[in-house]
């Protein structure tokens, strides 16, 4: 029998054990380029910004890098690649891959000083709403700053306080006549302001009126004028009109003169002894009872509406309105003065004939309008007209 020898046997076992041993190694990673992007890229002083690097090659390249900045006076980087400007210029910021020291990227960081938060006035303008105004009436002043980081904050001030009087919300007071210039500053820069002339002229008298509705014949109150229901007339700009062209600048005229009571006591269903006032009235609405039938001819149908002449102003104006004659109930009084609800739908009852209220007007037209719009068979009684405080 062959027998192989012991030392071949040997040899083979331990090149069989070097194989086992020592298996195939991993690659080499290789670094073909380093990108560095930044954003933003451009930061205020003390303000910071992130730099980031991506690694690229063969076999995976570890993302590792060193971070450096080329004028690290103007900013700084840190090993995390975070960046925090110093003072104004600019800066290369550099990552170096530290797997091939010869691979690298780089972006450039400017730094800027912060933004100017200091105000700058370029002008300022005033404007006077009204730029005139009688004694004791008002007007406002306003100005508006132009520039940048400006405030809108601004002073007032008059040449003549004894003419015209500014507060510090542009808020003017006419004191006497003549003229005052009023001046408005800026509060950011005192160098930049503006003014104008207003102008107080003599104070306004406003009108006072009391009047009564009534027939031509029956006896006028104390203190009142009567008012007979004579139709509108342009040139006094007093009487009656179409309730539905009330308050407009051509009101449509409109006799009601055939709608004046004047109511005598009986003892029975007028009572003697009351407000004289009460005793007569205009029915505004004759047309429109709340039941039976409306008024009979020659009465007029059509709802009326009373016009007045008034300086322009503020008013305190009374209405009343109701029957003396208890077997007239048939109504829903409602009173309107300018627009404004002087006396809701009323229904007058035997122990509530009348009602009066005062309401508080504003008159810009010239004219103080009167209705009864919402009621029915509105009857009016008297109407003062007094000049508000």
């Amino acid at each position: 029998m062959f027998r192989r020898p012991a030392t071949i046997a040997l040899s083979l076992t331990a090149s069989i054990a070097i194989v086992a041993c020592n298996p195939t190694p991993a690659p080499t990673a290789t670094v073909t380029n380093v990108a560095v992007s930044a954003s933003p890229s451009t930061i205020a002083i003390n303000a910071t910004t992130t730099a980031k690097a991506v690694v690229t090659g063969t076999n995976s390249p570890a993302q590792t890098v060193t971070w450096t900045s080329s004028v690290p006076t103007v900013a700084s980087v840190s090993g995390a690649g975070l960046v925090t400007g110093l003072k104004e210029g600019t800066t290369v910021i550099t990552a170096k891959s530290t797997v091939d020291t010869s691979k690298s990227g780089s972006v450039t960081i400017t730094v800027k000083a912060p933004a100017s938060t200091t105000p700058v006035v370029t002008g300022v303008v005033l404007t006077l709403t009204p730029a005139t105004a009688p004694v004791g009436g008002t007007a406002t002043a306003k100005g508006v700053v132009s520039g940048t980081n400006q405030s809108q904050n601004v002073t007032f001030s008059s040449s003549n306080e004894a003419i015209a009087m500014v507060d510090d919300n542009g808020k003017i007071t006419a004191k006497a006549v003549g003229t005052a210039t009023i001046k408005v500053t800026s509060v950011d820069d005192t160098s930049k302001f503006d003014a104008d002339t207003f102008t107080v002229t003599p104070a306004t008298t406003l009108t006072t009126a009391k009047i009564n509705f009534q027939t031509a014949t029956a006896a006028t109150p104390a203190g009142y004028t009567p008012n007979t229901g004579a139709a509108y007339v342009a040139t006094s700009g007093i009487g009656w009109v179409t309730e539905a062209t009330a308050g407009t600048a051509t009101p449509t005229p409109l006799n009601l003169t055939n709608n004046a009571r004047n109511r005598v006591p009986d003892g029975t269903n007028v009572i003697a002894g009351q407000d004289a006032r009460l005793y007569t009235q205009i029915q505004m609405q004759c047309g429109t009872p709340t039941t039976g039938a409306p008024c009979t001819d020659p009465a007029v149908l059509t709802s009326g509406a009373f016009e007045y002449r008034v300086v322009n102003g503020k008013y305190n104006v009374t209405v009343s309105v109701g029957d003396a004659d208890k077997r007239n109930l048939n109504s829903l009084h409602s009173i309107n003065v300018e627009g404004a609800v002087a006396i809701a739908p009323f229904t007058p009852t035997l122990t509530s004939q009348f009602k009066s209220n005062t309401v508080a007007v504003t008159v810009t037209d010239g004219s103080l309008t009167i209705d009864a719009k919402n009621g029915k068979n509105t009857k009016l009684n008297y109407v003062d007209i007094v000049p508000a405080p």
